[in-house]
């Protein structure tokens, strides 16, 4: 009899922990092994494995937010995970005209840039900086500005299930044998993956973050093109162990306090947004993660000791609110599904949150919210948000979230069936 294999919720708990590897679900991590570390701390401990035991192999490093994104050029997105020679002469020649006038580098107007040209190459590099779709993907000779990508912006409000669950459990590290690529036959540019490093670096971009680009050939993905120059290299393909030596996929455990240590650990290494973007934008998206960090610590000053747990108790058996705050005691009380809540949670805390409750229902929510599943799954993922940013039990947040939003539905309906009672008297 098969033996029967459990399958775990989070995604990345199936595969195993580094070094092993595994093509564990192809429509997820596609032909790539896959791997997991425990947490973002232990990535510097592959990072050394990877220089000491791979005979000086060097490796470039992309990071990604999403466990389930592929390696898709942006171009890529406009089609089937394949680029079209057509496409790509479309969107080129259209750049080529687009900036005549705009660029100082005359002779990348004349380049012919199917012939994998190295001008023409220039011309993608000079596109994919200012946000044009092209077929060149960005890659790192730094595993920690790659780290740093990975973990750089929160997730996305939409990365939850229909219950307003998250489903981004982990974000992930792609790790490339460059030394390979780059030692292919110059002769077979068109049939193999090839490493592209420009020239010009104009905004200063590509040095500070030790950038550089693959460029699969069209019709080709990076996974099929690299697997086609492993094979005819006689590397074993169809064993995972082999195929990690030159391209692997590791996953990283995802929450929003593991994003701020990541960043935090970071900056102390001279990583952020200001030093790998020299201009206005990095200062900006600089200051704006500086902010993002002001208010939680804001919030955890403001708030009473942590370790205060008989305070925190009597508050909440004899703590009365003002008459114009009557009603948040009770949803904030909900947020304490469980003895780990209860034990680490703060009064101030938990009542900024109830009170974010009502003015979001207030002001950003319809009169009928509480009986739209839309409305409540909007309403639970803000609450999980806010939960991660305080010192809140992590293992409870989910349940805490949705246990507020159903107190304060079963309150609005109740107002609401109040309302139409004393309209009909």
């Amino acid at each position: 009899m098969d033996e029967v294999i459990i399958r775990e919720e989070k995604y990345h708990e199936n595969l195993p922990v580094w070094p092993a590897v595994e093509v564990f679900d192809k429509t997820i991590d596609g032909l790539v092994p896959a791997t997991r570390i425990k947490s973002w701390k232990d990535f510097e401990s592959v990072v050394a494995s990877l220089r000491d035991g791979f005979d000086g192999d060097e490796f470039v490093f992309r990071g990604h937010a999403h466990y389930r994104w592929f390696l898709e050029p942006t171009l890529d997105r406009f089609a089937d995970r394949s680029i079209s020679s057509v496409l790509a002469e479309t969107q080129l020649q259209n750049f080529r005209r687009s900036i005549r006038g705009r660029i100082l580098d005359r002779s990348l107007l004349e380049a012919d840039a199917f012939a994998n040209d190295p001008q023409s190459l220039e011309l993608w590099a000079i596109g994919q900086h200012h946000g044009l779709a092209t077929p060149l993907l960005d890659w790192s000779r730094s595993p920690y500005v790659s780290l740093f990508f990975a973990f750089e912006n929160p997730d996305d409000e939409s990365w939850v299930d229909e219950k307003g669950n998250p489903t981004n459990h982990s974000r992930a590290i792609y790790v490339l044998n460059r030394e390979f690529i780059a030692d292919a036959d110059p002769s077979d540019d068109e049939k193999y993956l090839q490493i592209v490093e420009p020239a010009k670096d104009d905004h200063g971009r590509l040095v500070n973050q030790a950038g550089l680009f693959t460029f699969a050939p069209y019709g080709e993905t990076l996974e099929s093109s690299l697997l086609k120059a492993l094979a005819d290299s006689k590397v074993d393909i169809d064993d995972p162990s082999e195929v990690a030596k030159y391209i692997c996929k590791i996953h990283i455990p995802n929450s929003p306090e593991n994003r701020r240590e990541c960043l935090r650990q970071l900056r102390h290494m001279n990583i952020h947004h200001a030093s790998l973007f020299p201009d206005l934008i990095g200062s900006s998206l600089y200051c704006n993660e500086l902010a993002r960090e002001y208010v939680v610590k804001k919030s955890s000053q403001t708030s009473s000791p942590k370790g205060d747990r008989a305070e925190r108790e009597d508050f909440w058996q004899g703590h009365t609110l003002p008459v114009d705050d009557k009603g948040l005691k009770p949803l904030a009380d909900a947020l304490l599904v469980s003895d780990a809540a209860r034990e680490v949670s703060r009064p101030d805390d938990l009542l900024m949150i109830a009170r974010m409750v009502v003015d979001f229902i207030n002001s950003d929510s319809g009169v009928d919210w509480f009986a739209r599943e839309s409305e409540l799954a909007r309403l639970r993922t803000i609450v999980r948000r806010r939960l991660g940013r305080i010192d809140f039990d992590e293992d409870s947040i989910t349940e805490a979230a949705t246990a507020l939003v159903s107190k304060a539905a079963e309150i609005s309906s109740e107002l609401a069936s109040s309302d139409l009672k004393q309209e009909a008297e």
